[in-house]
């Protein structure tokens, strides 16, 4: 069966989303001291959300890989599991008076949700994935 349009977006999106995570690991271990120095403790944080997104990232890319039927939720669950990390971003550590971007943040999600969401439910990808549609 060919590889639906939008599978193939989703795909190489996650290719370079995730790849950008790993370099943020790889260059959060190089820089650890001077990192350390000016944020303190943030450090860690950074480590880890980028390496949790990283670890996401490349387990939905792998599904896709071989076409698992868990492969919609995989894609999902790492959206939700990215605006986790960008509202604690935004919200928690990046405290700034003037925060004029939220409306444009909160739209850019829903739309690219919405996508995502229209995409999942297409007929051609269910049954790319195996999923019967019922």
């Amino acid at each position: 069966m060919k590889t639906p349009f939008f599978v193939t977006i989703v795909f190489f999106s996650g290719l370079i989303i995730g790849s950008v995570h790993l370099v943020g690991v790889i260059e959060t271990l190089r820089q650890w001291i001077t990192l350390q120095k000016l944020l303190d403790g943030l450090v860690y944080y950074i480590l880890i959300s980028n390496l949790i997104l990283c670890l996401a990232a490349f387990g939905f890319l792998i599904s896709i890989w071989y076409r698992l039927r868990q492969t919609k939720w995989l894609i999902l669950g790492y959206f939700f599991l990215f605006i986790l990390f960008y509202w604690l971003d935004r919200l928690v550590f990046y405290q700034s008076k003037d925060f004029f971007r939220l409306p444009f943040g909160i739209v850019l999600q829903i739309v690219i949700g919405s996508v995502l969401l229209f995409g999942l439910s297409r007929k051609s990808v269910k049954a790319y994935f195996g999923e019967s549609d019922a």
